[in-house]
């Protein structure tokens, strides 16, 4: 990282930069070019390790590339917020935010009782509570990706008001 200042290394607040996000960038390979989709997530770290769950249609694009090459790479940030200069020089402009890039294996979770609990994984994530009725037939029907993360790297720029 070219930046250590700006380096994240607690696991603390790369769980909030996670926490606050709402959308991962997933970078998926293809014969010629890398396709990029983004997608709501929910997260968890099992025994240190990040594990991120995506859900969507049971079939598509996404699922046959990584059908045939399961190796990702992710973007996820918090949106961040322009920092305006204050005296007028247009050098003094910056922006604050807060990222993580990593890299994973992708697998497509076809089994039930993963499935269950990726979704409501998802859904605490972006909801903030959990939904202890979801439909078996909706469990079924979803689309499941699990990305087991082998690397990643947090990096923030802090606004300093």
């Amino acid at each position: 990282m070219r930046r250590k200042e700006r380096e994240v290394t607690s696991t603390t607040e790369i769980a909030a930069i996670l926490q606050a996000a709402h959308v991962i960038h997933l970078g998926i390979q293809t014969s010629d070019y890398p396709y990029v989709v983004p997608t709501n997530y929910g997260f968890e770290f099992v025994e240190q390790q990040l594990i991120i769950y995506l859900h969507g249609a049971p079939a598509g694009r996404k699922r046959d590339l990584i059908a045939q090459q399961p190796k990702v790479g992710f973007e996820i940030d918090d949106g961040g917020h322009l920092m305006p200069a204050t005296n007028g020089e247009p050098s003094k402009n910056s922006f604050a935010y807060r990222s993580i890039i990593g890299t994973g294996e992708a697998e497509l979770v076809t089994d039930l009782a993963t499935k269950q609990h990726a979704l409501q994984t998802i859904l605490v994530h972006e909801t903030g509570h959990p939904w202890p009725n979801i439909k078996e037939h909706d469990v079924e029907y979803v689309g499941i990706i699990k990305i087991k993360v082998n690397q990643y790297s947090a990096k923030a720029h802090y606004d300093p008001k």
